[in-house]
């Protein structure tokens, strides 16, 4: 039996997606790279969705808004972006995590997309970008799954390559809503 190209693989997680969500805008310039697998993400096409359809909040970034999910709950949280296929430009999650600024450490354990991982301040001011955090391929044993941290109150995730067409760097001031974890 012959393995399907890249190129069909997106097409058929497309097509089981269609049902749940209507199309990205996005353009091809902008869309996310081609997914990748993993045996933990049995169902990429419903994960997919409960992302897209999340209660977002907008924020105002240098080049454009974002459209975040909050996450605020340990669930969550631990959840965040795994098993999804599809990160549209401008569209990504908002971690809330309990006051003071504070290490975050990050990791792409069952990520099918590489990321941006913007880590902000209390005051709402950028302390760190963490820029293309690749992806986790089938079998990529724990120790060896990619991982970020850094300093702040708040980590949205964007997808690869948004934070630099956002305008989004170290140093920049983004004006996020008041939001309390809920743990």
């Amino acid at each position: 039996m012959t393995k399907p190209s890249p190129l069909a693989a997106i097409a058929f997680l497309l097509a089981m997606q269609a049902p749940l969500a209507a199309p990205a805008a996005a353009s091809p310039a902008t869309a996310t790279p081609p997914p990748t697998s993993s045996d933990d993400c049995p169902n990429v096409a419903a994960d997919t969705n409960t992302f897209l359809s999340g209660r977002t909040i907008a924020v105002r970034a240098p080049r454009g808004s974002l459209s975040l999910v909050v996450v605020d709950t340990v669930a969550t949280k631990e959840r965040g972006l795994m098993c999804v296929v599809r990160v549209p430009h401008a569209r990504g999650m908002l971690f809330v995590f309990a006051p003071p600024d504070a290490d975050q450490g990050f990791w792409m354990k069952n990520t099918l997309v590489p990321l941006d991982m913007v880590f902000v301040r209390a005051d709402g001011v950028v302390s760190k970008v963490a820029v293309n955090v690749p992806a986790t391929t089938r079998g990529t044993p724990d120790d060896a799954v990619a991982r970020a941290d850094g300093m702040g109150r708040f980590v949205i995730e964007l997808g690869a390559g948004d934070a630099a067409k956002l305008g989004i760097m170290a140093g920049t001031k983004l004006s996020l809503p008041p939001l309390q974890a809920k743990e």
